[in-house]
């Protein structure tokens, strides 16, 4: 931490330093101070200057011995000393600083000691009563310390994390490891602990064997990383023990051991890389079952098990990356059975992938693929369709299509284009899929297929180009006229003869030219306290019908949800397989205030009507995504919503679609959460009424909810609750207790997850969960049996 001949200077500035107040040369000629003032000059155009500050300061010319007294001020190289007494022994060349010292390191680390004696290039020394605190929010304190080269041993010595502790000096820290002997290795960057116990709150909890830690500096370190506890009534109990390995300052890999007390040795290795241009990652995980009876699915009684992960990310240039994505698994919930997954994914996706970011314009190109990680099951809550086609959770796999592949590309014209803005888009989709995924609705009281997917192999080529220009008229009214041409092109290979819905020609093309005009007039009101916005809007837009409804495939455009989001814009459909046609006219109104406390309020509501042509929404495709989005009549479903936002912890949002004869709710979603003292909140209700074109025959509606309350300074409780309103059936519950502060966190929670029927067993889980801070995290994940 210091620089060489410290010592030197700080003796020869002291005889620079005459003009301070209360300086006091002893020697009895000033001719060699004069002399030695003209060193330091050279030596600080070699070196680095010196700032010295005291109130007494004493240099003996003959000894070369100085001594500073009284808030000595000492400043270096960018570290700062602060102390009571300060000596330099020329004939040891090194010096002291007693009753008390302070040091700041440049980078912000401080030192603080009772008694100090250094060398003059800092290699060597010894301290006394010492507390180091840096600036990793981390402190370590000792009896002693004695530096030898780049090697520092502390004695009787005390680490912890716990930065908000030097506040309160009179307690003892949350946690803290205390040793015989902690040895740092400046060249290693590791702190050694000796005969070390670990301490909380200020009670000894376990005693240490020896063991090192990287020091805060250090981001990538070779040893054992913090081991994970298991147990669980399918694999059994065990602890994870990974350990780290770097491999050079670009790559390194982690290899874990789990040994099961049921299931066996579980392994697993990963593998990451990085090169000049990206980076890379492989893991392998498996093991070889003891008792593979214990998984009832066909898929997972199996002596072997195992996967493979990848991901990768490489970049061209600043504007062009590539990468990949993939996992394979030997069976289906493989990855769920041994806690690979995070959340109840179904999915793991693999995907290659080009990507292009302009100023202007965007591009990208992806393959895709999903392994599907759910066993094939019985539906209760969707119709099966009729033979032949397969039930709705049977051959899920081969349900599942293979996208080869989905491009997109999309700007704006660089320039105008007659005073307005020229956007353009470009998709092409192709895909294949092994089997038809089919599904049953009541048309008529008769049970009739509809078709998520369709064996085959279908491809699409879409463009757009898009005008638009706002125009602000004199009275303050924003009027913004566009218009669009699109033009499709379908490749059709329909291989399931049974679908005989879709046509026939292997290649149809389709074109929608559209104009509209959106109106705006916004009106201002403005008040001591905040502001008002009143603001009406209303749309018209022109185009021709929807051609080819029903003989085309449908897979992009399936999701059909009416709300304010998109209740202005020429389509509702989420995707490009289908196109909205006719004539139509929207109005709404929107509310908007603003108060200067930061306090927040929207409101809107809308409706929109066909006015001509053909309804796309009223004229069923091969899904019958559209009949019941509340588009289907001449007047939609009202719209609305609302957002209200104190600025002070309370936020509230709610968005409705409401049947536009009776006004009975179709679709709704409520959203509240709260921060008021101690007490924090969030509650969602959703509800979607009943779809029997979409197979769905009764109403669903749900309550998730979820609170945490701050009972002591640090101590939390926290529940959480999801319920089945219609059905009035628990889906998850869970509660628990937290502690955390600054440098350790602490929770221990009991969820039961009660799956989707009352047929399935009810998965109880237990998690406990350590973590400190600098050292890691401790977890253990406890599935207990029904």
């Amino acid at each position: 931490m210091g620089r060489s001949r410290f010592g030197t200077l700080f003796a020869l500035a002291l005889t620079g330093t005459l003009a301070l107040p209360g300086a006091l040369l002893t020697s009895a000629s000033l001719s060699p101070a004069a002399a030695q003032f003209q060193d330091v000059a050279a030596l600080q155009q070699q070196d680095e200057p010196l700032l010295l500050e005291a109130n007494e300061l004493i240099y003996d010319t003959q000894t070369g011995n100085a001594v500073a007294t009284g808030n000595v001020f000492i400043e270096y190289a960018g570290y700062q000393l602060f102390a009571n007494r300060v000596v330099y022994e020329k004939a040891t060349d090194r010096f002291f600083a007693t009753g008390g010292a302070r040091l700041e390191e440049p980078e912000g680390n401080i030192v603080f000691a009772e008694y100090v004696t250094l060398s003059d290039d800092m290699k060597e020394g010894f301290l006394r009563g010492l507390r180091v605190d840096t600036i990793y929010r981390t402190r370590l304190a000792a009896n002693s310390a004695e530096r030898s080269g780049a090697v520092t041993v502390f004695e009787d010595a005390g680490y912890t994390a716990c930065y908000t502790c030097r506040r309160r000096p009179e307690r003892a820290p949350t946690w803290q490891i205390q040793a015989r002997r902690v040895i740092y290795n400046e060249t290693d960057k590791r702190l050694t602990f000796e005969k070390a116990q670990f301490d909380l709150f200020g009670q000894t909890v376990a005693v240490l064997p020896t063991f090192s830690i990287p020091d805060p500096t250090v981001r990538r370190s070779s040893g054992f990383l913090v081991p994970t506890f298991v147990a669980s009534n399918l694999l059994g109990a065990g602890v994870r023990v990974p350990y780290f390995q770097t491999l050079g300052p670009s790559a390194d890999v982690t290899v874990a051991a789990t040994p099961l007390t049921r299931q066996g040795l579980f392994g697993d290795i990963e593998y990451r890389q990085r090169l000049a241009s990206g980076n890379f990652m492989v893991r392998g995980t498996g093991i070889y079952q003891l008792d593979p009876d214990a998984f009832e699915e066909a898929g997972g009684n199996r002596k072997w098990r195992g996967s493979v992960t990848t991901n990768g990310e490489f970049y061209l240039n600043p504007m062009w990356r590539w990468g990949w994505e993939s996992t394979v698994s030997t069976d289906r919930r493989y990855l769920s059975d041994y806690k690979q997954t995070s959340g109840d994914a179904l999915t793991a996706p693999t995907t290659l992938f080009l990507e292009g970011f302009g100023e202007r314009n965007h591009f990208e190109a992806r393959m895709w693929a999903f392994r599907i990680l759910q066993e094939d099951y019985s539906s209760g809550d969707v119709l099966n369709p009729p033979a032949p086609f397969s039930d709705v959770g049977s051959k899920l796999q081969g349900k599942q299509a293979y996208v080869h592949p989905a491009i997109d590309y999309e700007g704006v014209y660089d320039g105008a284009v007659l005073s307005g803005e020229l956007a353009y888009k470009f998709n092409l989709t192709s895909l294949s899929r092994q089997e038809t995924d089919a599904f049953g609705a009541m048309v008529d009281g008769v049970l009739t297929p509809r078709f998520r997917g369709v064996e085959g192999t279908f491809t699409r080529g879409s463009a757009e180009a898009t005008w638009r220009k706002q125009i602000i008229a004199p009275l303050g009214q924003v009027l913004t006229p566009y218009a669009g041409l699109r033009g499709d092109v379908f490749f059709v290979d329909n291989r399931d003869h049974n679908v005989d819905a879709l046509t026939e020609d292997p290649v149809i093309g389709r074109a929608m030219p559209y104009a509209g005009l959106l109106y705006r007039w916004p009106w201002l009101i403005a008040a001591n306290w905040g502001t008002q916005t009143i603001e009406p809007i209303a749309e018209i837009i022109v185009r021709p019908n929807e051609t080819y409804i029903g003989d085309l495939p449908n897979e992009d455009a399936q999701s059909v949800v009416f709300d304010d989001t998109n209740l202005f814009g020429p389509s509702r459909f989420s995707g490009y397989d289908r196109v909205e046609g006719g004539i139509r006219g929207t109005v709404g109104m929107r509310y908007t205030v603003q108060t200067y406390s930061g306090a927040f309020l929207s409101a809107m509501v809308g409706q929109t009507y066909h006015l001509g042509g053909r309804n796309s929404y009223r004229v069923p495709d091969i899904l019958d995504s559209t009949g019941d989005s509340g588009l289907g009549s001449d007047r939609s479903d009202l719209v609305a919503a609302l957002t209200f936002d104190t600025n002070g912890g309370f936020r509230v949002s709610a968005k409705g679609r409401f049947d536009e004869s009776t006004l009975d709710l179709e679709r709704a979603e409520v959203s509240a959460s709260a921060r008021l003292g101690p007490v924090s909140t969030r509650m969602v209700y959703a509800f979607l009424a009943a779809q029997p074109d979409l197979g769905l025959t009764d109403d669903r509606s749900e309550f998730h909810g979820a609170a945490s309350v701050r009972v002591f300074d640090r101590v939390r409780v926290f529940g959480q609750l999801r319920y089945d309103l219609e059905d009035q059936d628990l889906i998850r519950d869970g509660m628990g207790v937290a502690y955390d502060d600054d440098s350790m966190s602490v929770s221990l929670a009991y969820a039961e997850d009660h799956g989707g029927s009352p047929d399935e067993p009810v998965d109880r889980t237990l998690f406990f969960r350590v973590g400190l801070r600098t050292i890691g995290d401790g977890t253990i994940a406890t599935g207990l049996d029904n």
